[in-house]
């Protein structure tokens, strides 16, 4: 999973050089104006995105990101731009920051652009990074990874395509038919495409893709480049890629005042939605994210595996949404500088240690370090080593949800219990017991917890899960510096209390602070730092919560299954993939978060406003497949189990 940065040297006339590749990142006689004339023009932009609501496009090789910084500040002088730009570009190469600012330098017409590119630069890890720009109405997704992996596993109609990268000569792996053919998959209907190359084996799979392809002059020394239209014939399917349906009327409703429910309802409101946001309880918080501080961290597995990439994707997803809500104003209690994940023990402890020697993932992400370098970091004793996170650490989630919902604006009704969900001419209806209408939108969330199924079953238990929070006087660990976790976890708030726990219970349904719960916390922080087991001052204080978990860690995040049509259909969907199960129109889950509220929610909320809205997804599809709250309906129909 190790990324390789781009190595850049400089020719004589100072245009920027891949010595690995042995070519040239943009033209000689002036990159600006080749972006312009090869890839905006080619495009027919701007005049083909004015007027739309959403826009794609799709760039091969990312590079410098000089043709993202010029259609950035095309659409930004552009009075009649699409509402919201998305554009996707893949990378294998990425360029680090420093180098990147270096380059950008000999652009100072597009100085703007460039230091908003730089300053929400990712690290060099593999998988989608999604950044916002001029208040969200520009999104630029990054896919740092080798082209011939990531691009099957991309799910974005795109209505442009830059067709970029090395000359084929130079770099053909970029440039295989195969490959090409999948812009035939990708292409939305009347999409276009524009490449400097035109050797033959491009225009011919082009072609086979449904391409109509054409030869115009080039730019500079080049005599000719590339423009195609999407048309293919009567017998090709014309997109294979399904564009999701969305709604005109942007209202939702969604119940649910927690971290799930308000992070949707922020990302929904970005994209000019109106929300109302319901909840049983007297305020926002009041169930499991009334907790005074949660963890915010990597997971890290020795092959990368599914649930570690979407972790990272959530955690570098939060960090950023965390910083554009405090860079708005909003106060946040929490502090992301820096947290150890102690090993259990020497064998685990060694096993840490080859997982980050074989992923040889930046340092700014994990590290591994050994029990005197990570007690020395944390600022107490340990009892091993394991992974220092410099970016990770803790959050208050009730500030966060209260940002979150100032944020969208969202009016909030409290104290409102929904008993049932009705659909009437294509509205979904909140009711209460009496049989009043709470609130009635087009689309409807459902971000309640365990509560969720009475209102639209999907054939997937949510598991309730008990956890006890302990809270001490932060004299209890005077040295602590940073959040610490491990067999517990240990945080130091704001206002000096220290908070540890969490029990892990599915049996106990009491909501009262147990006696023998602080015991086991107590106990448990022992196993952390060896030189303070007798923390234990009285009275002890703490929380209770109800955490609602799937049996496969992973959270149920999109369109809720149509149970009675999946019944009706049986083994006819027996080999399908999990996103053609059916669908009750307009009504979705953000569910099943368990311990990983603060992880999922940001993440959660943009991927559900993104499939609602019908955008491009910030996810590769194989993970948010996984996410699909249809998966436990598949599985139990394929076992003759649907209830």
């Amino acid at each position: 999973m190790t990324l390789t940065p781009a190595r850049i040297t400089r020719r004589e006339d100072g245009t920027p050089f891949a010595p690995d590749y042995d070519d040239v990142y943009h033209s000689s006689d002036g990159g600006p104006a080749q972006a312009r004339e090869v890839f905006l023009a080619g495009n027919q932009l701007p005049a083909r995105w004015a007027g739309r609501a959403v826009f794609t496009v799709f760039e091969t090789g990312f590079g410098l990101g000089l043709n993202f910084l010029v259609t950035l500040n095309t659409w930004r002088n552009d009075t009649s731009h699409c509402e919201r730009l998305h554009y996707i570009a893949i990378e294998k190469h990425p360029l680090t920051r420093t180098d990147l600012a270096t380059c950008h330098a000999a652009w100072p017409e597009l100085a703007e652009e460039a230091a908003a590119q730089q300053a929400q630069w990712p690290l060099p890890l593999p998988g989608h990074h999604r950044l916002h720009f001029f208040g969200g109405a520009v999104t630029l997704t990054l896919v740092f990874g080798d082209i011939a992996d990531v691009w099957p596993q991309l799910d974005m109609p795109f209505d442009a395509c830059y067709l970029d990268g090395f000359a084929p000569a130079r770099n053909p792996d970029m440039w295989q038919p195969a490959l090409l053919r999948q812009c035939g998959r990708l292409a939305a209907p009347g999409a276009t495409l524009a490449t400097y190359t035109t050797a033959a084996a491009v225009r011919h799979a082009l072609t086979a893709a449904g391409f109509n392809v054409q030869r115009l002059p080039g730019y500079g020394r080049k005599r000719h480049r590339l423009t195609a239209v999407f048309n293919p014939p009567a017998w090709q399917s014309a997109h294979a890629i399904p564009v999701t349906p969305k709604t005109d009327a942007r209202q939702a409703l969604i119940i649910g005042a927690g971290l799930a429910g308000a992070a949707v309802a922020e990302r929904l409101a970005s994209r000019g939605w109106q929300i109302t946001v319901i909840d049983a309880l007297p305020a926002a918080a009041g169930g499991a994210s009334g907790i005074r501080a949660g963890l915010l961290h990597p997971h890290l597995s020795p092959d990368d595996a599914l649930l570690s990439r979407l972790i990272r994707h959530g955690f570098l997803y939060a960090l950023a949404t965390w910083k554009r809500l405090s860079d708005a104003g909003h106060p946040l209690s929490g502090r992301c500088d820096g947290m150890a994940h102690v090993a259990q023990n020497q064998l685990n402890e060694a096993g840490m240690a080859s997982t980050a020697a074989r992923l040889g993932l930046p340092g700014e992400y994990a590290q591994f370090m050994d029990r005197s370098a990570l007690s020395a970091s944390c600022g107490l004793s340990l009892t091993a080593g394991g992974y220092w996170y410099p970016q990770a650490g803790w959050m208050a989630p009730a500030t966060l949800i209260e940002a979150l919902l100032k944020q969208s604006g969202a009016n909030r009704l409290f104290n409102c219990r929904v008993d049932r969900l009705e659909q009437h001419a294509g509205q979904w209806q909140a009711i209460n017991a009496d049989g009043a209408v709470i609130a009635q939108a087009a689309v409807a969330i459902l971000a309640n917890s365990h509560d969720a199924a009475r209102l639209s079953p999907f054939a997937y238990p949510l598991q309730r899960v008990r956890g006890q929070l302990t809270y001490l006087p932060g004299s209890a660990l005077p040295g602590l510096r940073h959040a610490v976790a491990g067999p517990a976890y240990a945080v130091k708030t704001a206002d000096d209390m220290l908070v540890i726990g969490s029990t892990y219970s599915e049996e106990d349904e009491s909501s009262q602070v147990s006696a023998a719960d602080h015991a086991a916390n107590l106990a448990m922080m022992g196993k952390l730092f060896p030189d303070h087991q007798n923390i234990v001052t009285a009275p002890l204080s703490g929380f209770t919560g109800f955490r609602a978990a799937t049996a496969d860690h992973l959270p149920l995040i999109g369109a809720l299954p149509d149970l009675d049509a999946i019944r009706s259909l049986g083994l006819e969907l027996a080999g399908q993939a999990v996103d053609n199960m059916p669908r009750r129109p307009g009504i979705y889950g953000a569910l099943g978060y368990g311990s990983r509220g603060l992880l999922w929610a940001a993440m959660g909320g943009e991927l559900l406003a993104s499939l609602i809205h019908g955008e491009p997804l910030p996810v590769e599809a194989p993970l948010a497949a996984a996410m699909d709250p249809a998966r436990g309906a598949l599985r139990r129909m394929r076992q003759g189990e649907l209830p």
